[in-house]
């Protein structure tokens, strides 16, 4: 989304009415329907045979159609009829798509050769998805997508280590469009597969009350505890997130119900802005789905999806546990107390209604995790759990109506999905035809002096910079191709640099100045932006810390043995968690500023992979907590005396 339209929680968006609007929710149900059936092989068993490029073709050609049907050009564009522009759009997509699809196979035997055919509909493929970019995303990806196309044409006017040969016109259009490193690569194949698949799963779920139910289930637990106002967005929040990879519909999605509810009982506009922004922007590092990131993670390091999940765990919960603890020590100097009993729905009723989709879940955990299916194949066996639990009650039972409805709002999120893949396709390519990655690598490295620590505060910098007003995925690709290898280079391990790169990235959604989780949450909430901002920097610190620990110790990406593992976590744990009550100030009472410095240096310390320093950081932790208690055992005696 463009930064505006993230702002307002939505694309801006027509649906038109007659035969029209027929067409596109017919468009928008074929998509997902059109990937399930070649994720699950059904033309192979029917002994037709698919190239995955001509699915991709097809699936490409659907979208753009979709696009240009639903998404007006502009503000002022009208929403009732179609213009002539977006007409003639449709029709370039359609032969765009049929070319590479009909003709896939010649395509491969014949190379890389240029024909007028190619150069046109080269030029006509990149045209079309840097429109439908600017559509949904705004400017900001265009002008990225034509600085690298404006490198790859003009490579020998660059000084120095990024000089080399530039790359004709006509070859740079036919390579872009057809060479399987570019539009019809990793990122468009990931789009079309997996997270359509997980889409699918996710649209599904909610239309039959899942959604509700983790809000529910979050309100009972946490309600329930002092402060729970405050503490039931970091659950219902954060398992959203994991869910639907949007930190900012997220922030819209769950924060039209928590941002009121803690703003009744007494929590601040822009602590309430805070935490949801928090809460909802970590479930993009959160698994199963973290934004879809894991799924293209897995296939830049030529791991199993399973394994990016499993590294991310860690890190993950030391984030939404800096969060809690946060919220849980601001809520006590507050005197926060619990949600009234009306506001709290029993367990017994949660359960009640929503025990159905503990077996989606538990299918794809198993798929997952034990069987080790494919992650695509996985969603959708869990999809169909969702179809058959949900004929066990009449609230959750999918009509015919809710599921072609569910299907539709799949096709609308693979969407923007899509574009910003198929749009990532063409920085990957310029990237691999011209050696820029290669060029970039030896620059840093070189800047750096070799240096891991300044390399890795730079990197951390450029991350932010990079993902700017710009959509998860393509931030995590051009950061992965860019600076990932800088840091591999030096050492680091390759999950760790990815996983670095990502948490930055992530990291712009909260930090100043574009912060569009930030900016999203304080107007849902109506609270000072900035003064928002600040606050998410604080409750996010997990995020901006924890990324500087698992480079320099790779247990808390799981790598190692059970034991080193464990010992890590926990030393983690105990370390995140110090710095969190340092950060906030409070612990059994108000904290004196050395305190708090204290605390947050003890803390830190233990994140560190280094014994004498773990065993410094947890000796000074000893002493303010031990001074802590002698305070208030003196405070609470001297009171006792008092009365």
């Amino acid at each position: 989304m463009s930064v505006e339209a993230e702002e307002r929680g939505l694309v801006r968006s027509r649906r038109h009415s007659g035969a029209l609007g027929v067409v596109e929710s017919i468009l928008l149900i074929t998509i997902p329907i059109l990937g399930s059936i070649f994720i699950l092989y059904i033309p192979q068993r029917l002994g037709i045979r698919v190239w995955v490029e001509q699915y991709l073709a097809i699936f490409l050609g659907l979208t753009l159609v979709t696009i240009f049907l639903t998404t007006p050009a502009t503000k002022k564009t009208p929403s009732v009829t179609l213009p002539w522009y977006d007409v003639v759009l449709c029709v370039i997509s359609l032969a765009v798509s049929a070319y590479a699809a009909i003709n896939w196979p010649d395509i491969v035997d014949t190379g890389g050769i240029i024909t007028p055919v190619r150069v046109a509909l080269g030029i006509a493929s990149v045209s079309l998805l840097l429109e439908a970019t600017r559509r949904f995303f705004g400017w900001t990806l265009v002008v990225l997508v034509a600085v690298f196309i404006f490198y790859a044409l003009f490579t020998n006017v660059f000084p120095g280590p990024f000089y080399g040969n530039s790359i004709r016109w006509q070859r740079l259009a036919v390579s872009l469009y057809l060479d399987m490193n570019a539009l019809f690569g990793i990122t468009l194949k990931v789009a079309a597969t997996i997270v359509l698949a997980f889409v699918v799963f996710g649209q599904l779920l909610f239309a039959t009350g899942g959604g509700k139910s983790i809000i529910d289930l979050a309100l009972t637990v946490f309600g329930r505890m002092k402060g729970g106002a405050a503490k039931v967005p970091v659950v219902a929040s954060g398992a959203f997130g994991s869910l639907s990879g949007v930190a900012v519909a997220n922030v819209y999605a769950t924060g039209q119900l928590t941002i009121p509810l803690m703003k009744r009982h007494k929590v601040p506009s822009y602590v309430a802005a805070a935490i949801e922004a928090v809460a909802s922007t970590g479930g993009l590092i959160l698994p199963p789905v973290m934004g879809v990131v894991a799924f293209i993670m897995a296939t830049f390091l030529n791991t199993t999806y399973v394994r990016v999940c499993i590294a991310a765990a860690i890190p993950a919960i030391l984030y939404y546990l800096a969060l809690y603890i946060q919220i849980d020590r601001f809520a006590a100097r507050h005197g926060y107390e619990r949600l009234p009993a009306k506001e709290t729905p029993s367990i017994t009723q949660v359960m009640g209604e929503g025990w159905p989709f503990i077996l989606p879940i538990a299918v794809l955990i198993y798929t997952l995790f034990v069987m080790g299916l494919e992650a695509e194949t996985c969603a959708l066996y869990s999809t169909g759990a969702i179809v058959i639990v949900s004929m066990f009650k009449k609230a959750h039972r999918l009509t015919l109506r809710r599921f072609l409805g569910a299907l539709e709002s799949a096709g609308q999120g693979i969407l923007e999905i899509s574009v910003v893949c198929a749009i990532a396709g063409f920085i990957i390519g310029v990237v691999m035809f011209t050696g820029l990655g290669f060029s970039l690598t030896q620059v840093l490295v070189t800047v750096c002096g070799g240096n891991l620590f300044l390399l890795l505060v730079f990197a951390a910098v450029m991350c932010i910079i990079l993902g700017m007003g710009m959509p998860i995925v393509t931030v995590y690709i051009i950061v992965a191709i860019i600076i990932a290898p800088v840091l591999t280079q030096l050492g680091v391990s390759e999950m760790a640099a990815h996983m670095f790169v990502f948490y930055f990235g992530m990291l712009s959604f909260l930090t100043p100045p574009v912060m569009l989780s930030v900016y999203a949450a304080a107007t849902l909430a109506r609270a000072n932006s900035w003064k928002t901002a600040w606050l998410s920097m604080r409750l996010g610190i997990a995020a901006y810390i924890v990324p500087f620990a698992f480079i320099y110790n790779t247990s808390l990406l799981a790598e190692g043995s059970a034991a080193k593992i464990a010992i890590s976590a926990l030393t983690a744990i105990v370390g995140i968690g110090m710095v969190a009550i340092g950060l906030e100030g409070y612990l059994l009472g108000n904290l004196r500023w050395d305190q708090r410095v204290v605390l947050v240096m003890g803390g830190a310390a233990l994140l560190v992979h280094n014994t004498t320093v773990s065993g410094v950081g947890l000796g000074l932790i000893v002493v303010v907590l031990c001074w802590e208690w002698i305070r208030i055992k003196h405070a609470r005696h001297a009171q006792a005396i008092t009365h």
